[in-house]
């Protein structure tokens, strides 16, 4: 697999080299289509403006290119993007000094066109408003643990991406899944 495992010197490359700058670019560009809005939405959930988390997105793919082109192993890229969009992103946030707030916050709503029961329309808006509200209520790292686990990164991956211990991120989800779990079932 190209991301682990030793990179051959440009030397030893020789002829080769296109061909393996071409391998690279194409396992980037995988890794950027399967990515590339998860990670974007991730930054916006950090407070970032939607221009400000493209600019971001986009760099962060850029500097994976780099990383694997300059002999990096990286042995699972998309949570390597997701912790360098992390750290970009907590860095430009402090410099602009304004969170943006999220417009959407992931929770699907209904529309009247999706349920012909006035009354369960009414009780299925009132739970997931219900919802938002306990959602906007959880800390940021249980809100970024949450978020990160409902883009399919495990627990250690998500303390790798937050710079905090795999028992720390266990410890936020079970508490904002608790805190959840008392708004649906209530």
């Amino acid at each position: 697999m190209l991301f682990v495992g030793e990179r051959p010197s440009p030397r030893k490359l020789g002829r080769h080299r296109d061909g393996f700058l071409s391998e690279i670019r194409e396992k980037v560009e995988q890794v950027y289509l399967e990515s590339r809005e998860d990670v974007y939405y991730y930054l916006v959930t950090l407070g970032l403006a939607p221009g400000s988390a493209q600019e971001i997105c986009q760099e962060v793919f850029l500097r994976l290119y780099r990383e694997i082109r300059d002999g990096a192993q990286i042995e699972n890229p998309r949570a390597w993007a997701f912790r360098v969009a992390h750290n970009l992103g907590l860095k430009v946030r402090a410099r602009e000094r304004t969170v943006h707030p999220l417009e959407s916050d992931g929770i699907p709503s209904t529309h009247p066109a999706e349920t012909s029961n006035p009354e369960r329309f009414f009780l299925e808006s009132e739970r997931l408003m219900l919802l938002r509200q306990a959602v906007s209520e959880l800390s940021p790292q249980q809100r970024q643990c949450l978020h990160l686990r409902a883009e399919g990164l495990r627990y250690n991956e998500i303390a790798q991406v937050l710079g905090i211990s795999a028992s720390s991120v266990n410890e936020f989800l079970r508490r904002a899944i608790r805190k959840l779990r008392k708004v649906v079932h209530a």
